[in-house]
């Protein structure tokens, strides 16, 4: 080396500066010094090459230093581990800081299928992607969790390694991010979610940042072990204790409750009804209990009865009660209730519904199984007393079908109903266990049921035969869950004759309607009318069908002399017009009109509607056919 003049020390000071400065810095004023004291070039690049060297081992040292700095702060965090956001907040930013990325962010399992939610960002800048939901087996992430394993991609758009989904891609590009690192949370066998660090430029992620972000990625899973471990401990002390005290409250009611079974039991023995059993049991619980059908109907009325929850909400709780075996609460408001159905073989044949105002855990905890013992009770009640019905049903069933078979007149079922039958419905209810029963109870008093070709039919000695031949029939359709069930209401009868006659007239109506796919309505007969005039093999089913509809006008004619039935079938056969109607039969159109009028006037029906009018003119053409074939003759 060539001394020239420089000062020595000074060039040393500069070298041990250099070596301490970053990667690149100060190396051009080194040089310079170096070129000033005349030192041999080859010398100057081993000297600069070594001064590089020495800075970027010293940037690794400071760099892992701050890497293990901040594993150590989390670390220490994880130790106390008081507030879990705060320290996987405090992660994701440290992670973000040593990372030197754009973006970093905390993916946590969501859900038993593995989606992963974004819990914990850094550098983000859409809302959208700070709570972003990455389905399972969709992009990067689901590459990470499901091998366990980092990995990246310098270019997201172009990742052939993991299917895209079109709401994921739609978030990266937004947020503008290009390049991704993912690394696993897992704990044993237990993927808890993944980290990851991400820049809006394409970049090939070095194995130090692999290894760094791995490192906070393991910290992050002990973190998220940690709390899960501590809230399943806590959970399971508060299970413990709970189930304590639970134990504690249950031995008490249960002494309670077997004491009132033990007196329900007395009773039913006695021949108890079921109301007999709920004024028991209001009387022991203190609070007011009611009997209600299947429907929700209270079976009692009267100034004791309490108010019930809404219709709908009581059926609402009848069917939870069946299907759960329990009693179930109701609340609408300030009032409570509890509901408990009473079950038999196949379905609820009613419920009791308790009324309570005070909220009062521990009374509950007797009301409750006191209920649920009682509704065995009370359905042994009621097996009883459908046994009595089915005999009952039976007895009246036997009486009807002698009368529709021609064994009996009208007299025996007035001997049992003290009225005679004013009309019949015949319902298409066949093969059903316990259906003959069933209607039996939903007709009551008002008439009698038999079983008769498949179908049952009513005989109604009191009501309104239609709507209550709907109601029955909504009852059988809810009961045996056949919506399609169909009746027919006749006309009202006046003797055995006529009633026998209308049964089959109505049954005859059930197998016309299911060609026609008619189902789940009732109908009355009498809207058959003309069919049964075409259709039957009655030899008066079409003179009755004419002179029903006719017979007003017939009997004008024969008393004035006059063509009122001759005008009718012109007006018709000329298509309903009055003009080619009088030109058929020689006279003015107004005349034809007159005659209308009056015809219109003898008739009951409104001409106007169109079913109406269909029936003048099967009437009309009937009558016309039978008179011509009564004449014989070509």
């Amino acid at each position: 080396m060539a001394d020239n003049g420089a000062d020595p020390s000074a060039l040393v000071r500069e070298v041990v500066a250099a070596t301490r400065a970053r990667p690149g810095e100060r190396t051009a004023a080194l040089s310079r010094l170096l070129a000033d004291a005349d030192v041999a070039a080859v010398e100057v690049d081993e000297l600069l090459g070594a001064v590089q060297e020495s800075q970027q081992l010293t940037a690794r040292l400071r760099r892992r230093a701050a890497e293990l700095e901040a594993l150590f702060s989390t670390a220490r965090e994880l130790v106390r581990l008081q507030d879990v956001t705060d320290v996987l907040r405090r992660l994701v930013e440290r992670a973000h800081e040593l990372m030197g990325t754009d973006v970093t962010y905390l993916s946590e399992v969501d859900n038993a299928h593995g989606d992963l939610r974004v819990r914990y960002s850094a550098g983000t800048v859409t809302p959208e992607f700070r709570d972003l939901l990455v389905p399972a087996g969709y992009g990067l992430a689901s590459l990470v969790t499901q091998t366990r394993e980092p990995a990246w991609v310098s270019r997201y758009p172009s990742m052939a390694e993991a299917p895209h989904d079109p709401a994921i891609d739609a978030a990266v590009e937004r947020e503008g991010l290009v390049s991704f690192l993912g690394v696993p949370l897992a704990v044993g066998d237990e993927v808890l979610g993944a980290l990851f660090a991400c820049n809006r430029f394409a970049h090939d992620f070095t194995p130090e940042q692999v290894l760094l972000l791995s490192a906070f990625a393991d910290h992050a899973a002990a973190v998220l072990h940690s709390a899960r471990v501590l809230a399943e401990n806590a959970s399971a002390r508060a299970r413990a204790e709970a189930a304590y005290r639970e134990l504690e409250r249950h031995v008490a009611a249960t002494q309670v409750v077997s004491g009132i079974h033990e007196e329900l039991t007395d009773a039913v023995m006695s021949g108890a009804t079921l109301l007999d059993i709920v004024a028991t049991l209001s009387a022991r619980l203190g609070r007011t209990v009611q009997a209600v059908d299947e429907q929700g109907r209270p079976l009692a009325d009267g100034p004791d009865a309490g108010r019930l929850p809404r219709r709908r909400v009581l059926a609402d709780a009848i069917r939870a009660s069946r299907s759960s075996g329990h009693a179930e609460p109701v609340v609408e408001g300030a009032e409570r209730w509890l509901v408990v159905a009473i079950l038999g073989a196949d379905r609820v044949l009613g419920a009791m519904v308790a009324a309570d105002g005070t909220g009062d855990e521990q009374a509950d905890d007797i009301a409750r199984p006191t209920l649920e013992r009682a509704a065995h009770v009370a359905a042994l009640v009621s097996f009883k007393r459908d046994a009595v019905s089915a005999i009952r049903a039976e007895r009246r069933s036997r009486l009807l079908a002698g009368v529709l078979d021609g064994g009996l007149d009208e007299s025996a079922l007035v001997s049992e109903t003290a009225a005679a039958p004013i009309a019949a419905a015949v319902i298409d209810l066949r093969g059903r266990d316990g259906a003959l029963t069933a209607a039996a109870d939903a007709v009551g008093e008002d008439g009698l049921v038999a079983a008769r070709d498949a179908h049952l039919v009513v005989a109604w000695t009191s009501g309104d035969p239609g709507a209550a031949t709907e109601r029955v029939r909504r009852v059988l359709a809810e009961r045996f869950g056949a919506p399609e069930l169909t009746a027919v209401v006749t006309p009202r009868v006046d003797d055995a004759s006529a009633l026998r006659a209308a049964v089959d007239r109505a049954a005859r109506d059930l197998r016309f309607l299911a060609p026609l796919g008619v189902s789940g309505t009732t109908l009355r007969s009498d809207d058959f009318a003309p069919y049964h005039a075409l259709t039957s093999t009655d030899p008066d089913a079409a003179p009755r069908f004419v002179e029903a509809v006719l017979g007003p006008v017939r009997d004008w004619d024969a008393r004035r002399g006059t063509a009122l039935l001759e005008t009718l079938g012109a007006y018709f056969d000329a298509g309903e017009s009055r003009q080619a109607a009088a030109a058929a039969l020689h006279v003015h159109t107004n005349t034809v009109q007159q005659r209308l009028d009056r015809i219109w006037t003898l008739l009951d029906g409104d001409h106007a509607d169109a079913e109406y009018r269909f029936r003048l003119q099967a009437a009309v053409r009937l009558d016309r056919l039978r008179a011509r074939l009564q004449r014989g003759g070509y």
